[in-house]
C-alpha cells in the first residue's frame, strides 16, 4: 500500500479544483486510470477516528471523515464562528436526538480540492480539541451529496486518506481491482456506506464508521451468533456517550467474515439502544478500505499496522465514560477509564 500511495502522489499531482490529471495512453496500471486524487495525511493515530486538515473560511483546521454521517457538522472556534440558522435536529447512532442549527460555511478546501460553500449544522458549544495546531471543529459526513462523485481510500494502518476519481471507459473498468491488488476482499457496497457481512451462517447489514474505535452490535444479533442474553451480560460492561449514554458489553468476536476476509478477533460492543451494527475503527486499523460507490464495492486489503502517530482518543460522536466489571466469586467492582 505504500507504493500505491507513492504512485498517487507522483501520477495524480495536483492541479486546479480537484487537482484533474490527464490519463497516460498506456493503461497496463492503475493509476493511469485515476483521472484525479488527493492523497492527505491523517492527523490522528491509529486509534484515533479519521481525521484530516482542511481549510475552512480561510482559516486552517481538522475535521473528523466517516462514510456513515449524511451531513457536515461544525464548531464554533474561536475566530472560526459560523451563522446561526434555523433550529434541525440530528439523530445519533443510539436514537437520541440533539437540536443543531442551519449554517453555511462560505468556503471548504481540502487540499487542493475547492468545494467552496457548503451548508452544514451547527452543534452547540465551541471545538474542545487541536491537532497539529488546528481546531478540530467537527465532522466532514462523506455520505453527503458533495462527495457522491468520489471514490474514498482509507488506509489508517499507514496514516493515510485518498478522495479519488476513475477514469469510467471500458479499459479502466477494473481499475479499483488492480489498485487494490489480488489479496483484497469485495462485497457490494450500497447506499454509500452499507455492506453484508457474514456472522456464522447468517447474512448481516453492517455500516461503515470508522469514528467508532470499536465494532458496535445491537443485542439482537446474540442470536445469530448463538449467544444467549446471559452468555453477554456476563461480560465487561462498557458506557458508551454518543448524545446520550449508552450501557453495552464487551465480547471477544471471531467469526465475521468481510467477503471471505476475518479481521481476527474483535472487541465488539453489544449495545440494546442501537439497531445498526457498524464496523468501527477496529477493523479499519487492520485494513486498507477502498469505497467504489460507482462500482457498489468495498474493498478490504489487510494490512499491518505502520505509523508512529500516537492516538489522542479522538472521536467525534463516542466516549467510553468507563467500564465496570464484577467478579462473580468475590463480588468485586473493578472500574476504570478507557
Amino acid at each position: 500500500m505504500k507504493i500505491l500511495f507513492a504512485c498517487l502522489m507522483v501520477a495524480c499531482l495536483v492541479g486546479s479544483s480537484f487537482g484533474e490529471v490527464r490519463a497516460h495512453d498506456v493503461l497496463d496500471s492503475p493509476g493511469n486510470c485515476i483521472k484525479a486524487a488527493v492523497v492527505l495525511p491523517l492527523l490522528g493515530g491509529p486509534g484515533d477516528a479519521p481525521i484530516i486538515p482542511v481549510q475552512v473560511n480561510g482559516i486552517e483546521a481538522a475535521m473528523y471523515v466517516s462514510p456513515m454521517f449524511g451531513h457536515v457538522m461544525v464548531h464554533d472556534s474561536g475566530t472560526l464562528w459560523f451563522p446561526l440558522g434555523a433550529d434541525m435536529p440530528l439523530k445519533a447512532q443510539n436514537g437520541a436526538v440533539t437540536l443543531t442549527s442551519r449554517t453555511l460555511l462560505d468556503d471548504v478546501q481540502i487540499g487542493p480540492m475547492d468545494l467552496g460553500a457548503m451548508r452544514a449544522n451547527l452543534l452547540d458549544g465551541q471545538a474542545e480539541h487541536r491537532v497539529d495546531g488546528r481546531p478540530l471543529i467537527g465532522m466532514l459526513g462523506l455520505g453527503s451529496e458533495v462527495f457522491s462523485g468520489t471514490d474514498i481510500l482509507f488506509d489508517i494502518p499507514n496514516g493515510k486518506l485518498a478522495f479519488l476519481k476513475f477514469r469510467t471507459d471500458k479499459a479502466c473498468k477494473d481499475a479499483a481491482h488492480r489498485l487494490m491488488g489480488t489479496q483484497a476482499h469485495v462485497v457490494e457496497l450500497r447506499r454509500g456506506a452499507l455492506i453484508a457481512v457474514r456472522a456464522n451462517a447468517t447474512s448481516q447489514d453492517m455500516v461503515l464508521d470508522p469514528d467508532l474505535s470499536e465494532t458496535a452490535l445491537p443485542t439482537s444479533w446474540g442470536d445469530a451468533l448463538n449467544l444467549t442474553s446471559d452468555d453477554i451480560r456476563h461480560e465487561l460492561i462498557v458506557t458508551t456517550q454518543y448524545v446520550g449514554i449508552s450501557v453495552g458489553h464487551q465480547y471477544v468476536l471471531n467469526v465475521l467474515d468481510i467477503g471471505g476476509y476475518n479481521p481476527g478477533p474483535l472487541n465488539v460492543l453489544f449495545q440494546s439502544d442501537i439497531s445498526t451494527a457498524a464496523l468501527g475503527g477496529d477493523v479499519f486499523r487492520k485494513a486498507a478500505v477502498l469505497l467504489d460507490r460507482d462500482a457498489g464495492q468495498a474493498f478490504f486489503l489487510p494490512e499491518t499496522e505502520n505509523t508512529s502517530r500516537p492516538t489522542l482518543h479522538f472521536h467525534f460522536d463516542e466516549n467510553h465514560a468507563g467500564h465496570t466489571a464484577v467478579t462473580q466469586k468475590t463480588g468485586q467492582i473493578e472500574a476504570g477509564v478507557k
